[in-house]
């Protein structure tokens, strides 16, 4: 049974979303396994306007190229690449022309070739030419066979994830399904189906004494691919005062039985500070009269600075709890992977950089 949050949110925005949630996974498989070859690379965002799905500046030696991807998720058949010319032209004005597929197999990989792209796929094989650069590299020629390609969903699920990446560097020993289970507030059974799930998508790893090893960077990118959203109810509000005052006037208002965590664009500025917030989405577990905030109704989210949500999803909220000091104040943060995927759907170059940086951050911490 999917547990998943519902929306409210139009078929075809969904059929959009997911689409490039999937386009997303199929171009951060060619980078890791770019980067699994020894190859440098790093991923740019492009300008909304551009029209292309991602630079990746690619090193090799002393050698440096750009290159404009283009991500297809599903491999295009040999007759097709005639029509994909006035897209190689287009793209060309940012870099060279690149495609990213799941799977390009010996005699699509020589057309690609031929019709003046470069390519790589997420099963470690490439073709990679430009200006003093030539890498290549093929270590399959047999498909991937069919596999679960989303994480699960639900808030139990999802809880054990999010448990997952905030794993630290420094932690000595791995977690169990047990203890999961217990954090998640799930049956060990349900733990246990979700690990082996993780375990079908490379996403965890199991040691020799039955516990579980997460890839977290993977998973992490994973989870941002898949997440549906926190789902539930939201109000779009607005306040004179700045975001991080209303903030700390949620945090006082919050008790045990009464949560409220912070995301964006406060939270990512008590952990890393990275610019003045200019709007905050807040996470409740139960309603508030937005008056206990001194907030009013904004007409939209086009003119909100406050976003307060019920979520469906409560893995939202963290255990344990994630608390930061700010003004004096205690203040309960939302989940980091909530905080980064939040930064994302509000949008814009510097909570795309803010983003990013949290990444690090939670990548990293000991």
């Amino acid at each position: 049974m999917d547990d998943s949050p519902s929306s409210t949110t139009s078929h075809n925005y969904f059929c959009d979303y997911e689409h490039r949630a999937y386009t997303g996974v199929v171009l951060m498989d060619a980078v890791r396994a770019l980067r699994g070859a020894e190859v440098d690379v790093v991923v740019v965002q492009p300008a909304d306007d551009a029209g292309i799905d991602a630079v990746l500046e690619v090193s090799a030696g002393k050698a440096r190229s750009r290159f404009a991807v283009e991500v297809k998720g599903r491999a295009p058949y040999p007759n097709e690449l005639n029509h994909l010319a006035a897209q190689r032209k287009r793209i060309a004005r940012n870099g060279e022309p690149m495609l990213v597929a799941p799977f390009v197999h010996d005699a699509l990989g020589s057309a690609l070739r031929a019709s003046g792209w470069s390519w790589a796929d997420g099963q470690g094989n490439f073709d990679l030419r430009a200006p003093g650069l030539v890498l290549r590299q093929r270590t399959t020629s047999t498909p991937p066979k069919p596999r679960r390609t989303k994480l699960p969903q639900g808030s139990g699920s999802l809880a054990i994830v999010r448990a997952l990446i905030r794993f630290g560097e420094g932690e000595e020993e791995e977690p169990s399904a047990t203890a999961l289970a217990a954090q998640a507030k799930v049956s060990q059974p349900r733990a246990s189906q979700v690990l082996h799930q993780l375990l079908d998508l490379d996403l965890v790893e199991r040691t020799d004494d039955g516990r579980w090893s997460p890839r977290r960077e993977a998973l992490l990118d994973r989870f941002l691919a898949d997440y549906r959203g926190p789902g539930g109810s939201e109000q779009y509000l607005y306040s004179l005062d700045s975001p991080t005052d209303v903030a700390v006037r949620a945090a006082r208002l919050a008790s045990p039985g009464r949560p409220i965590v912070v995301s964006a664009d406060v939270g990512p500025d008590v952990l890393l500070a990275w610019r003045r917030p200019t709007a905050l989405i807040l996470y409740a577990h139960a309603a508030i009269d937005p008056a206990e905030l001194d907030l009013v109704d904004a007409q939209g989210r086009h003119d909100a600075n406050v976003i307060l949500r019920s979520p469906r999803d409560l893995s939202v909220f963290p255990v344990p709890q994630l608390v930061a000091e700010l003004r004096g104040a205690e203040i309960p943060l939302a989940d980091p992977t909530q905080q980064i995927w939040d930064l994302q759907d509000l949008g814009g170059a510097d909570r795309l950089e803010a983003a990013g940086m949290l990444r690090e951050w939670l990548l990293k911490r000991p």
